[in-house]
């Protein structure tokens, strides 16, 4: 089974921003962790509680979808950024937010409002661009028309946002269009695109995801479905950061483990681990970088 999503949002107002020793180091960490960049503390809490793995279970199918309705999650995020010349050179980062994501039936339609009250980042070392203060509460709303997310453009804003990037891929992950009936050996494939601008350069990626049902478990004493995705990641952007010509390439994997309800088709447990290639050109010169990057997203109970 092939299905094809894409985001399609238009975010006016590139703000132009200074590349530090010729490099956009603080774009990488937006496009692919989703956080503004800042970094991982031992005093940044886990996700409780612990998941269990999947068991072998009855039934061997599964039927359900979106449950109109509010829900409430906890998301943390964590990323290192590492220059391939020098090891030492790195940026540790580290999000966490709260956002409430309302769900409407509207015929075949299905209308989305997200909101922000919490956004919090924490900083060990900072080596690219820095990232303006977030206004909260911040919302999107939009649509869910088949396979195809629509944001409302007037909910974005102005300029490049941290948190907005942030919401429009956490919205990718937690609305996820699976088939409506699947079975322990279901597996099928679709893929992500977006158009969107980091940092103040304009960008372009694409995600193909691989899904596969795991089977049953137990979360919080209910039972859930679990699903394993693999991602190929790969991404492109060229602008302008007041004197620097910048582009940006960049390819890696990804792998998620979901664990829905299947009562309500909701995403009660996320987590999503990333390692990607980053090779960012500015005024001639090439630099490469490595980034790890990992999230956990938490359904309020």
């Amino acid at each position: 089974m092939n299905n094809r999503r894409l985001f399609i949002f238009l975010n006016s107002g590139l703000e132009d921003r200074m590349v530090k020793d010729g490099r956009a180091l603080g774009l990488i960490l937006l496009l692919f962790a989703c956080a503004s960049p800042r970094a991982p503390r031992p005093d940044v809490p886990a996700p409780a509680p612990s998941i269990p793995p999947p068991t072998a279970s009855s039934p061997s199918s599964w039927t359900f979808s979106f449950l109109p309705g509010a829900m409430d999650y906890r998301i943390s995020r964590s990323g290192v950024v590492e220059s391939r010349s020098d090891p030492a050179d790195k940026e540790i980062t580290a999000n966490s937010s709260h956002e409430t994501i309302t769900l409407r039936q509207l015929g075949d339609t299905i209308v989305f409002t997200a909101v922000v009250d919490t956004f919090s980042t924490t900083v060990q070392r900072t080596i690219g661009s820095t990232q303006p203060a977030v206004t909260l509460p911040f919302q999107l709303s939009g649509q869910i028309i088949a396979d195809t997310i629509h944001i409302s453009s007037d909910t974005l804003g102005e300029g490049c946002s941290a948190v907005a990037t942030a919401v429009i891929t956490d919205l990718h992950n937690l609305l996820p269009r699976f088939p409506v009936s699947l079975s322990i050996m279901s597996s099928w494939r679709d893929s992500t695109e977006t158009v969107s601008c980091q940092a103040s350069i304009p960008m372009r990626s694409r995600v193909d995801h691989s899904y596969s049902v795991a089977g049953e478990s137990s979360y919080n004493n209910a039972a859930v479905l679990v699903i394993q995705r693999v991602d190929s990641i790969h991404a492109e952007g060229e602008g302008a950061q007041q004197q620097h010509h910048v582009m940006l390439s960049a390819s890696g994997t990804g792998a998620a483990t979901y664990y829905v309800d299947t009562a309500t088709g909701h995403v009660v447990h996320l987590s999503v681990d990333q390692n990607v290639e980053v090779t960012v050109t500015a005024s001639g010169k090439a630099n490469h970088f490595r980034q790890t990057a990992r999230q956990e997203f938490t359904l309020g109970r």
